[in-house]
């Protein structure tokens, strides 16, 4: 058993570029670790620099998410004026957007953090965004609660490591279409440096499952809470 904040949220839009991507910028299905102890830094007030400095009080939180339902998806066309030669230029690039996103985000760690963390969520010092800054969350539901172990099934969630490389077994209902899993190795964290920019430290393997997909993963360990299994992903 251990005690879990569980934050469900909701955005009209929202977006969360994978790393390597410039001009045709994909989006992960949801948030990453980063973003999710980025919104819990917005919420408790910490400036970019406070949230990944060594004493960080979120130093040892514990994040995952699960999805609530399956957004729409959509592509953008964007456009950025760029100095080149002294001229102006236009660059074009694409962006993929998720529509009418809900998630469950879930937070780990001391009693009393979470409950530092659970009155920040209700009345939080900054405005909580899901991806870029205008693209804002509304907060539906926030509740301390405690997980038990669970059944290593999982959909709709992340999962450390890659489950291409595990001996996992796909639970199939028929006629069910669905996105195949995706793998990405991303930051856990981040460095900032003396001129504000953030250096990506500890990456690490993630799987995001579909919410149609469910499968079977024995060696990840399962926690369960309100009849979902999930897993840390930065522990």
């Amino acid at each position: 058993m251990e005690r879990v904040l569980c934050v469900t949220v909701q955005a009209p839009m929202a977006s969360f570029r994978r790393p390597l991507d410039h001009n045709y910028q994909r989006t992960l299905p949801m948030p990453p670790p980063t973003t999710l102890l980025g919104i819990a830094g917005a919420a408790l007030g910490l400036s970019d620099r406070e949230v990944w400095a060594q004493d960080s009080p979120l130093r040892q939180v514990k994040v995952s998410v699960w999805m609530d339902a399956e957004p729409g998806r959509a592509r953008d066309m964007w456009t950025l004026l760029k100095i080149k030669g002294g001229k102006m230029e236009r660059s074009p690039y694409i962006r993929e957007l998720l529509f009418f996103a809900r998630y469950t985000l879930l937070y780990g760690g001391d009693e009393p953090l979470l409950q530092e963390l659970e009155r920040a969520f209700r009345d939080p010092a900054y405005p909580l965004s899901l991806g870029r800054e205008d693209e804002l969350l509304l907060v539906e539901g926030i509740a301390l609660e405690t997980a038990s172990e669970g059944e290593p099934r999982f959909r709709g969630t992340v999962l450390p490591g890659d489950i291409r490389h595990m001996p996992i077994r796909p639970i199939l209902q028929p006629g069910i279409r669905f996105e195949p899993p995706l793998v990405e190795v991303l930051p856990l964290g981040f460095v900032v440096d003396g001129k504000g920019l953030r250096q990506p430290k500890h990456p690490a393997t993630l799987s995001f499952l579909p919410l149609e997909l469910e499968i079977e993963a024995p060696q990840i360990p399962a926690l369960q809470c309100r009849g979902r299994n999930f897993a840390w992903v930065n522990s």
